[in-house]
């Protein structure tokens, strides 16, 4: 038995009154977009709720900057110099397993509706049903592009109502606008109804279920129908000061991944950041749909939800756009846990968590409210001691860590390796020896906007040294591959030399590209 949530595990661990699980992922959506955190513009009643009937962690912190890297760190609890797939389009080392296969080890049917952003595509990663948003897994057929393609007989169309975007030759303005398909065909509902769909065949199983709804949005590009297009009044939208720098970095950016991430320009700022806030309310208005579905069929009572993002959006914060940042916008993202009564009565209702969390501590607290073995390997921790309002033992730190891009140009806005070490009251950003500024020090008590580096202050000296070094000692962390007794090795975890040696022969040719490419002038 399972001493904090009273759980009694069967042979592989479920039992009947086993609770469900959801987990409800967005992507590149920032901590501060939820009103009930405080933002003054942008609306989330239903995610509201649901931190109202459960907690909202506060400090929530992504594993990388990075779609697939957090990804990784989501279902494995191992941070990603540990498990190694650290950019988009690379898999992991051999040996590492993922959430759904121990899920499933322990007799939970699994689903999958939406993105996944793993790699080799054409693996399942222990999903039973796999319907998802790009051509990946192994019902391809069953994904978001494959209904596209049947429906307008191509991709690769625009999908931007003629006349509604006012920069067509920006990389940023060029994905601005209003969608011009009917609104069902946007992913946002899509994925909603995928997922509606999957709770279909998990119920039919009669067994407990893992289910992970995972929408695109709020990422670019920043396109929505009606009434969402319309629904945030430019007007009122507040905006980051631009440094004066910028202008000058972008007109002289060399390759795709320079030009995407700098924007100088108000105007265009203030259209994305509108559409912006308008797909985040769409995507909360989805939730709600699945939300009222498992209210509907009597499942709340016995289902963990949680709700998070991947990473989060700069959104013009020190001159930036996107993700691949340290800074708070897009390495700081949304937390909500709402669990039954009968699996965690200590939970108390409503309470904001302000300890520091992150991504690796997802699956210790999955397995531990479901009453499973942690098992060891797993460097994150069970969030229940938290959810209970104890937080004696809690490390109170977050890390992260991206493979950057290697460019000829040194700036420490540029994409070059990045760790990150957060604390209660600093954070620690390190660059790299070969960058010109290598370290970035904030008081995140007296500077939460990350405004004045304290690196070269004496009088924090020490300070930096102190993080400095528990920066390696966290990387150097090595902890021992997961291995769960009497599990089957997933097909995934092994890779041959010949097919490693493909995603690494094709990550180098698109680095080469993205570094050749430049955006033409205007």
């Amino acid at each position: 038995m399972n001493e904090q949530t009273g759980n009694v595990q069967g042979e592989h661990g479920a039992t009947e009154q086993q609770p469900n699980v959801l987990i409800i992922m967005v992507d590149q959506m920032r901590w501060d977009l939820l009103s009930c955190a405080g933002h003054p513009v942008c609306r989330t009643p239903v995610l509201d709720g649901l931190a109202a009937r459960g907690l909202r962690f506060a400090n929530f912190y992504s594993a990388a900057p990075i779609c697939t890297p957090a990804r990784y760190s989501v279902f494995n609890g191992r941070h990603v110099p540990v498990h190694e797939g650290s950019w988009n389009g690379l898999p992991t080392r051999d040996g590492e397993v993922f959430l759904p296969s121990i899920m499933q080890h322990y007799g939970y049917a699994t689903a999958i509706a939406g993105k996944l952003h793993f790699d080799p595509v054409e693996e399942s990663f222990g999903f039973d049903d796999f319907r998802t948003f790009r051509a990946e897994g192994p019902t391809p057929e069953r994904g978001y592009e494959a209904y596209l393609k049947s429906k307008y007989g191509e991709l690769n169309r625009d999908r931007i109502e003629e006349g509604t975007c006012p920069w067509p030759n920006d990389p940023h303005g060029r994905g601005v606008g209003l969608f011009a398909d009917p609104p069902e065909d946007l992913d946002t509902p899509w994925i909603t109804r995928q997922t509606l769909e999957a709770l279909d065949l998990l119920e039919q199983t009669g067994k407990p279920w893992f289910l992970f709804a995972s929408y695109h949005d709020p990422h670019s590009p920043f396109v929505e129908p009606e009434p969402y297009y319309s629904m945030y009044d430019r007007g009122s939208i507040s905006l980051p000061d631009i440094p004066p720098e910028i202008g000058t970095l972008r007109r002289d950016a060399r390759g795709s991944q320079e030009v995407n991430h700098l924007i100088d320009d108000p105007a265009m700022l203030r259209e994305i950041t509108a559409i912006y806030y308008a797909a985040t309310t769409h995507v909360d208005h989805d939730i709600g749909i699945v939300l009222a579905e498992l209210d509907r069929r009597g499942l709340t009572d016995n289902t963990i939800i949680m709700f998070m993002s991947d990473h989060g959006d700069m959104m013009g914060d020190h001159g930036r756009m996107y993700k691949q940042a340290m800074y708070e916008g897009a390495v700081h993202v949304p937390l909500i846990v709402q669990a039954p009564e009968h699996v965690y009565p200590a939970l108390t209702r409503g309470r904001v968590v302000d300890e520091i969390t992150g991504h690796v501590d997802i699956v210790p607290t999955v397995l531990d409210l479901c009453g499973l073995p942690v098992p060891e390997g797993v460097q994150g921790k069970s969030l229940a001691s938290l959810c209970a309002g104890n937080s004696k033992a809690w490390p109170n730190e977050a890390f992260s860590w991206m493979l950057g891009v290697p460019y000829t140009r040194q700036e420490a806005y540029m994409l070059g390796t990045k760790r990150m070490l957060r604390t209660p009251e600093y954070k620690l950003i390190d660059y790299g020896a070969d960058f010109q500024t290598r370290w970035e020090l904030f008081d995140m008590v007296e500077d939460p906007a990350e405004m004045r580096n304290l690196a070269d202050d004496r009088a924090h000296a020490s300070v930096l040294q102190s993080l400095a070094s528990r920066l390696d000692a966290w990387e150097a962390e090595e902890p021992p591959l997961i291995q769960i007794p009497g599990m089957a090795t997933p097909s995934y975890a092994y890779l041959s030399e010949e097919r490693r040696k493909e995603f690494n022969a094709a990550w180098d040719a698109g680095l080469r590209r993205q570094a050749r490419w430049r955006w033409p002038a205007t």
